[in-house]
């Protein structure tokens, strides 16, 4: 059980399985981190121009959870995940842990940016249509969602690859009423791209669902604002997590580094867990 809005509880039903999926990835993403060779041959099969961790999607996980090495993440993870998906009860407020809470709602910002830039509708069982369940779930009477259901199923940026091309030669096609020596290829490069710009529209648009998700399930996060104290007057940090009612060691927890074997049993429980639905 984890502290959320609504007393220690657990994650459930779309909530959960959101969670749950997101934080599978991430597993995924770290054993191939660890397994370098793997990691060599998982992306000689793909055929994917994007990564999950590329400039095109650009959303960084906190840095109370990033700082880590990749043993201590899946630590972390694990950690979490069984606090927040069965009866265990949730650790020690620290730093690490409300980031690495944090991390795997940014990289469900991720997951849902690789959606919309390979053209993936939103559909039963997408990143998006699970995220509309979970904030249905959590926030039923938020004035905020019927906009949220207006917008998102009306509105999809992403329109099948035959109607991009039609709408990207339109968009290219000098008018025959402008200058007849006007270079078409410099002039659509002197703007930006029509479709990366709602690509990026709605990318700010689904990280504003995923923030407000966030907020109202866990609230106000400590660690962004003990972030701006880490480098300065350690009495202004300790009087700061004094009036947050944190003990200083909120910020003094570290995670452990881990054995191979402990990794390995680690990862299993892991997996055992996520594949528990």
């Amino acid at each position: 059980m984890w502290p959320l809005t609504n007393g220690n509880r657990c994650l459930v039903g779309p909530e959960a399985e959101l969670f749950r999926g997101t934080v599978a990835m991430m597993v995924d993403q770290l054993v191939d981190e660890l397994n370098p060779a793997a990691e060599v041959e998982h992306d000689a099969e793909s055929d994917s121009m994007f990564t999950l961790s590329g400039p095109v999607v650009g959303f960084d996980p906190p840095h109370w959870y990033d700082m880590w090495e990749p043993q201590q993440k899946i630590w972390l993870l694990e950690r979490v995940a069984t606090s927040l998906l069965t009866s265990r009860p949730a650790p020690a407020m620290a730093a690490m842990f409300e980031a690495t809470v944090e991390a795997v709602y940014v990289e469900m910002g991720n997951l849902i940016a690789l959606e919309i830039t390979e053209g993936r509708p939103i559909e039963p069982g997408s990143w998006r249509q699970s995220l509309l369940d979970a904030y249905v779930q959590r926030c039923p009477r938020d004035s905020f969602l019927e906009a949220t259901h207006f917008e998102a199923t009306t509105l999809d940026p992403c329109w099948p690859r035959e109607i991009e091309q039609q709408i990207r030669q339109y968009e290219q096609t000098p008018s025959t009423d402008g200058d007849a020596n006007t270079n078409s290829i410099q002039d659509a490069n002197s703007v930006p791209d029509p479709v990366e710009k709602r690509q990026s529209d709605w990318l700010t648009y689904w990280s504003m669902v995923i923030e407000r998700l966030l907020d109202a399930t866990y609230g106000p996060r400590v660690h962004h604002a003990a972030d701006a104290y880490r480098d300065g007057d350690p009495k202004l940090l300790k009087q700061f997590l004094q009036s947050k009612g944190v003990s200083p060691k909120f910020v003094q927890r570290i995670p452990p580094l881990r054995t191979k074997a402990q990794l390995q049993k680690a990862v299993t429980r892991l997996q055992a867990l996520l594949l528990d639905e």
